[in-house]
């Protein structure tokens, strides 16, 4: 009699936390390096996207500049909106970074050990 098993449609996601034998260590770096490399570039595109409505809004406000004064005022907000996006997008990218580094720490069970070493 053939056996009834479960039919998941979830796709099985690593463990980290557990201890994996060190032929598995690859595939689960390699998965943690994979999702953060899609999350950065994601960020990215979005980021991009953004930038680009907002400097055709500023090419729309210089188009309607009658004097060089109206100009200077677009030009100044560009420039500190400009700055502020991108400190902003920086700062993501920072934490995108240090999310996909501390998913990828654990300890191997071969790993050697602080005082394993006699002095």
């Amino acid at each position: 009699m053939p056996d009834k098993k479960q039919k998941t449609d979830a796709p099985a996601t690593p463990n980290l936390t557990h201890k994996a034998p060190n032929h598995q260590w690859p595939l689960m770096v390699g998965t943690v390096a994979a999702q953060a490399w899609m999350d950065m570039g994601t960020e990215t595109i979005r980021f991009i996207w953004n930038r680009m409505q907002h400097d055709h809004k500023t090419q729309k406000e210089f188009l309607a500049c009658t004097s060089l004064e109206d100009m200077q005022q677009v030009h100044a907000a560009f420039m500190f909106k400009a700055r502020e996006q991108y400190v902003a997008e920086t700062r993501k990218m920072i934490d995108l970074i240090g999310k996909a580094a501390t998913a990828g720490i654990g300890v191997a069970p071969t790993a050697r050990r602080y005082d394993d070493v006699p002095l």
